[in-house]
């Protein structure tokens, strides 16, 4: 959700980017369009004037100054609403409007430390769901096998498809226990034995685990179900579960919310293990300690999660690529001018493109190089800038066919994000189509995770310039899960889009980061090899001539762009969602609020949930996720529901259905919290089918 350099504006959190050189801009709107109201606020648009705009006042006008000593060729990108803004709705008076917008406003101020405690809870809980299921289903196909060497083979079988697994024992009453794989724990399997002659489930306290071919420690549980046989309890199978990826989720909401997590009574003593179901949200349970931290409770474990807001929300610099300039010609170079052009810099040259763009290091300033490269001729010449996220084959599913709910193992239990939205009713009409491609740019997909089979086309590896675009990080695989997870499969999770294919471009880094050079290319990738929508949870406050002009052209092949607004609760337009040509999305929670974390502005389009989102994540794994980047598949995953429905629709068009048929929250119209409203998919598929008429 968040905004680093491109980062993953999942909500985890903030994001981006790059621009040929960075323009300092201290509020959201062009200079010619600012107003500033000391009295009666103006419906039209409302500016608290605390403490950190009264700085942006005197930053304005110190800038005002000193511009003309400093300021490049590139001007404010421009936001897309006018100035006019929103129309004042009948009845609506200006005190009415701008007491819910103080309260709007006093959400974004507050930490996240309640979101993210829920979110590891809840990717805790569906881990041990998950488990639970998965062992259950085993025990099944166990009571088909008649030998000891036919229950060893299958359980190696087993082992190897769910790499979750460490270890797995069968234990029976009558006979030798059969173990495949290293225990990590056996006085936790013995427990487990011993948990499930009640015909209860056992889950153990997480602990962390050393091994020798472990370089460092990871975090491991021990989960044990009951064999039943003549209609009573004859066994166990109990299973040592890998649980790593738990702290990759915890460093990647904590960067991105400015939170500090920690995971409490990791020592497998099992203080409680009382037997509870999950409810619809998940049996998760929510404790404030203060105004700074809370403790989330996994129900029927002894786990608890407690996190701590650390820091304030602001604007994050863009990070620059040091001494990396982008410059891009409208032709190749030969090689004689590559060797001036490096020595006349004091430079090198890193790498090319086939776009007729090159990468630079430079020994001069900034300045002086972008200076150099325009009077030789450069259509572009600008710093380097990373940007950050803002997180077997069957028939594929019918298009335009009555179908019941879903039957994935999560969609009812914990995806409450769907129905909220009427994904259920617009699923009566349209389950989607495989001929519409939704391009992910973002850390890569899963290309193993059952939730991805028969879901994807061929991909891009933008960084390595290979064909295999595999998620190293997770935050791609969870955005592509939101569009088009595969669906009612009897596992997991369902997708907006059950049968859009996703195209999965890997632009940005393990570290969840991305340089704009990579990140643009990606764009122009996935526009020439048939994208229809590509969604970028992605993001920087600094605008890129490169990466617009990537946007752009996209844009002019027909393909909907949709992009995450950021995590820092802040007006300061991100790109690229600022950009007049991308849907820009910000995020809401499960009471149809906007959430703490996302980012406003008058470039906002719609909104959509972003707040604990459960989604695929790598290794056959599931996580809840909070974050603006959590929010644009969603809105990525309609764009192609209403393409399946009418294909020739513009991106114009499909951004005016999704505006227009959008449920109005918060003041009355558009607004710079809510855009025209959080999604309604239903409605935007009514209106996608009548546009054929």
């Amino acid at each position: 959700m968040e905004n680093e350099p491109f980062m993953l504006v999942s909500p985890p959190p903030r994001t981006i980017i790059p621009s040929s050189s960075i323009r300092i801009i201290p509020f959201h709107t062009p200079a010619t369009e600012r107003r500033y109201y000391l009295g009666n606020v103006d419906s039209r648009e409302v500016i608290c004037m605390n403490r950190r705009a009264k700085w942006g006042v005197i930053t304005a006008l110190t800038l005002g100054l000193m511009v003309p000593l400093f300021w490049h060729d590139a001007q404010p990108d421009p936001i897309r609403r006018s100035e006019a803004g929103p129309a004042r709705q009948p009845g609506v008076t200006n005190n009415a409007r701008t007491a819910e917008v103080q309260q709007i406003l006093a959400k974004k101020t507050a930490g996240n430390e309640d979101l993210v405690a829920r979110d590891i809870a809840r990717t805790a809980a569906l881990c041990v769901r998950d488990c639970r299921i998965m062992l259950t289903d085993i025990t099944n196909e166990l009571a088909h096998t008649q030998t000891a060497a036919e229950k060893r083979a299958m359980l190696q079988h087993h082992l190897k498809m769910h790499p979750q697994f460490v270890s797995m024992t069968l234990q029976s009453d009558n006979g030798e226990p059969i173990t495949v794989g290293r225990v990590l724990r056996q006085d936790l399997n013995n427990q487990a034995y011993k948990t499930t002659q009640n015909d209860d489930f056992y889950v153990s306290d997480l602990y962390t685990k050393k091994h020798a071919g472990d370089p460092k420690e990871k975090i491991a549980m021990t989960v044990g179900v009951p064999v039943l046989g003549d209609s009573k309890v004859t066994g166990a199978l109990s299973a040592d579960v890998e649980m790593g990826h738990m702290n990759k989720i915890i460093a990647l909401q904590d960067r991105q919310m400015g939170t500090d997590t920690r995971l409490l009574g990791m020592d497998g003593k099992n203080e409680m293990l009382k037997k509870t179901e999950s409810g619809p949200t998940g049996g998760i349970r929510i404790q404030q300690m203060n105004a700074k931290k809370a403790e989330a409770k996994v129900e029927g474990t002894a786990w608890k999660v407690r996190v701590t807001s650390v820091q304030d929300r602001g604007a994050k610099h863009a990070q620059i690529m040091q001494n990396e300039l982008i410059v891009r010609f409208s032709r190749d170079l030969t090689d004689a001018e590559i060797k001036r052009f490096a020595r006349d810099i004091s430079g090198s040259l890193l790498r090319k493109n086939s776009r007729h763009t090159y990468l630079f290091s430079f020994g001069v300033a900034p300045s002086e190089a972008i200076s150099y490269f325009k009077r030789n001729g450069a259509l572009i010449a600008e710093q380097h800038i990373k940007l950050h996220p803002n997180t077997t084959t069957t028939s594929p599913a019918e298009t335009h066919r009555t179908v019941e709910q879903p039957n994935d193992m999560f969609y009812g239990s914990n995806q409450w994000n769907l129905p909220l939205i009427s994904a259920d009713k617009a699923w009566q009409t349209t389950t989607g189509d495989p001929k519409v491609i939704i391009a992910v740019v973002d850390t890569g997909v899963d290309l193993n995770h059952p939730e991805f089979k028969g879901q994807l086309v061929a991909g891009r590896n933008m960084i390595t310039g290979t064909n295999r675009p595999q998620d190293d990080n997770g935050h791609g695989t969870h955005v592509a899960g939101v569009i088009a997870a595969r669906t009612n499969n009897l596992e997991g999770i369902a997708g907006i889009d059950w049968a859009g294919k996703i195209m999965p471009v890997k632009a940005m880094d393990a570290d969840g980061s991305g340089s704009v050079l990579d990140i643009a290319d990606g764009i122009v990738w996935a526009a020439d090899h048939g994208a229809d929508v590509i969604n970028l949870s992605l993001g920087e406050y600094a605008g890129s001539d490169y990466l617009h002009e990537a946007i752009r052209y996209a844009y002019e092949k027909g393909v909907v762009l949709v992009a995450a607004m950021g995590n820092d609760g802040i007006s300061d337009p991100s790109y690229p969602a600022a950009y007049e040509e991308v849907i820009g999305v910000a995020a809401n929670d499960e009471n149809n609020e906007s959430a703490n974390f996302s980012n406003y502005g008058q470039h906002t389009s719609v909104s959509a949930p972003g707040v604990a989102i459960p989604s695929t994540y790598p290794n056959n794994r599931y996580a809840a996720l909070s974050g603006t980047s959590m929010a644009s598949p969603h809105v990525a995953g309609v764009a192609a529901l209403i393409r399946s429905i009418n294909g020739d629709l513009t991106p114009d068009e499909v951004r005016t259905i999704l505006e227009e048929t959008a449920d109005d929250l918060g003041p009355d119209g558009p607004d710079e919290y809510y855009g025209y409203g959080q999604i309604n998919v239903a409605r935007a598929i009514k209106a996608a089918a009548e546009s054929k008429k």
